[in-house]
């Protein structure tokens, strides 16, 4: 990466930057497990930081309760699972949300998901959970509706968004209840009124040249790598390109806005129905008008690169501000899990 572009990079993951990451000088010693028995029947998994948990039922069963996750250095064996001192206290709470009603669930053990719980250390997850049969004409998405968000790092997004699966009739405008497929612009007398959408106004919302030329060239990335299609969201573009403009208008370069918000704060304020139950990611660049330069930026970063290449993510919003600030040109790009009727 030239400096003589004058270009800026970022990755919003648990704080890192490609300039390194904040850490305590504080870590827990990596520890051995104990030698014990697994309990039988118990549905477990473990993975290392960066890798997926997998958790599936026997067939024509859903998990029913998450009886323990740890994300951080947790020991034991499968039955006999116990947290230490690093431990991310979202944990349980982003499995419950990703796996309760689900036949089988994908959490990714990363610091997005769960927040960094002890820096400088490697972390690795375990999580157990129990399964029953599922109830007669009660599998309607086999969501809990709370989706995966730990309100910081991101969210898991991986099999806990709501509807996904098919309602039996939620969908229908008009039945009073606001259903997976449905928001505020699409049906109001369920969902209730819109409130007015934060981000970039509807001139400069839609992708332009350059933003399209962005969005074909990361898809044909994905395809490359055996990955799924992006589609674009026009939600998620509102509050990408909103942030480009605000970057370049005030003159900064950072994932938090200068009155404080975070990337999900301006997906969510910006319209983006799924904003606090789906995996979601940021990237930002500056330096560069231009979508190949810019993808390029972002391919040669490690974090950014993850970002682009992440199998929970469905849609993307594209943001490119031009004409002002320090950098001349200010791209943002926010994904998002879910495809939802804001999306359109």
């Amino acid at each position: 990466m030239s400096a003589l572009h004058r270009t800026l990079v970022l990755a919003f993951i648990a704080g890192c930057s490609v300039v390194g990451c904040l850490g305590s000088t504080e870590v827990e010693p990596e520890q051995s497990d104990e030698a014990s028995e697994p309990v039988e029947g118990a549905i477990c998994d473990t993975a290392r930081e960066g890798a997926d948990i997998s958790l599936s039922c026997p067939a024509g069963e859903v998990i029913t309760a998450v009886d323990f996750a740890s994300y951080g250095t947790p020991r034991g064996v499968c039955g006999s699972f116990r947290a230490t001192s690093c431990n991310a206290s979202t944990s349980k709470a982003v499995v419950e949300r990703a796996c309760l009603g689900q036949s089988s669930c994908t959490v990714t053990a990363n610091n997005a998901t769960f927040g960094d719980p002890c820096r400088r250390t490697t972390k690795k997850m375990y999580v157990q959970v129990a399964c029953a049969p599922s109830e007669p004409d009660g599998g309607e998405g086999g969501s809990t509706g709370e989706g995966g968000s730990t309100g910081e790092g991101g969210s898991t997004g991986e099999g806990g968004s709501t509807g996904e699966g098919g309602s039996t009739g939620g969908e229908v405008c008009g039945n009073g209840v606001c259903g997976a497929g449905e928001d505020c612009s699409s049906c109001s007398s369920d969902c209730g009124e819109c409130s007015t959408c934060s981000g970039a106004g509807p001139s400069t919302t839609p992708l332009d040249t350059e933003e399209q030329a962005f969005l074909s060239i990361i898809n044909q990335y994905r395809a490359e790598k055996g990955l799924g299609a992006l589609s674009g969201c026009t939600a998620l573009s509102r509050a990408a390109q909103g942030h480009s403009e605000d970057m370049r208008d005030h003159n900064y370069f950072d994932h938090t806005s200068q009155d404080g918000r975070s990337p999900w704060t301006r997906a969510a304020n910006a319209c983006y129905a799924s904003a606090e139950r789906t995996a979601m990611a940021e990237n930002i660049a500056a330096g560069n008008s231009t979508a190949q330069r810019t993808f390029d930026q972002w391919k040669n970063s490690d974090g950014h690169n993850k970002n682009m290449l992440g199998s929970a993510f469905k849609v993307i919003g594209i943001g490119r501000a031009t004409g002002g600030g320090t950098y001349g040109s200010y791209w943002t790009t926010v994904f998002g899990g879910t495809s939802d009727a804001s999306c359109n």
